[in-house]
């Protein structure tokens, strides 16, 4: 399904493909959308690249050579879409935005909870629950914490080896900073159901509407958030429907 697409094409050159700087928007609010899998195929239907949006919706394809390709995006939660063909030149960019469609994620007679959305969008970054151990952290742990505190006292009392947790300041309300390396001074980036937010907005979440947390390294931070995920990542999934 072709939702819409806004393509602008840079002068020719003598030199290599043109670069693909693209974007991935919601087509009904217009907001950026993360975790998407673009992939650049060619006219002929063979796959040449993939990439991730990163968690504006932002991606970059630098393809081998110029010629005629179609980008197709994939993304739980989203219609499958396809551009029109494109033909790139010779060198320079080409600024790129591709519209895409929410799709229902419910089946007939089958309802997908938020924790299964969750994993599968874990899924989509190349990771799993069981890859994450304890930094993965779903609905039943933190209802058997039996506590209503804030989602930053779920990350503190799950003691998790190799994570260290800092106050910002003394007072009662301060946000956290998860770092992986104690003398680190860059924090994790905090990001609630595919958007990054401040760490106060984050961790301050009430713990009853968190459904599932995921807490990256930053080697599996840093190649989906960039140098921004550096100090690692917490991912929160809210009790939100679809």
């Amino acid at each position: 399904m072709i939702v819409g697409v806004c393509l602008a094409l840079a002068s020719p050159r003598d030199a290599r493909a043109q670069t693909i700087l693209g974007r991935v928007l919601d087509q009904v609010n217009e907001a950026p959308v993360g975790g998407v899998i673009v992939r650049l195929i060619q006219r002929d239907g063979a796959e040449r690249l993939r990439v991730l949006t990163d968690s504006v919706g932002r991606f970059v394809i630098a393809p081998p050579e110029a010629g005629e390709y179609i980008l197709a995006t994939e993304r739980f939660g989203y219609l499958e879409t396809r551009s029109p063909l494109i033909a790139l030149r010779m060198d320079g960019e080409a600024p790129l935005e591709l519209m895409i469609s929410p799709e229902p994620v419910g089946l007939a007679g089958l309802e997908v909870s938020v924790e299964d959305l969750a994993a599968e969008e874990l899924s989509q970054m190349g990771l799993s629950p069981n890859q994450l151990g304890n930094r993965w952290i779903d609905r039943a742990e933190i209802d058997a914490m039996q506590m209503p505190g804030l989602a930053k006292d779920v990350i503190r009392w799950q003691n998790i080896a190799g994570v260290y947790i800092d106050e910002y300041d003394a007072t009662a309300d301060a946000p956290l900073c998860v770092r992986f390396a104690r003398r680190s001074r860059q924090c994790a980036i905090t990001v609630i159901d595919g958007i990054v937010v401040p760490p106060e907005q984050a961790f301050g979440l009430v713990s009853s509407n968190v459904e599932a947390i995921a807490i990256l390294n930053p080697t599996d931070a840093t190649t989906f958030y960039g140098t921004a995920g550096g100090g690692g990542a917490v991912l929160f999934w809210s009790r939100r429907g679809r």
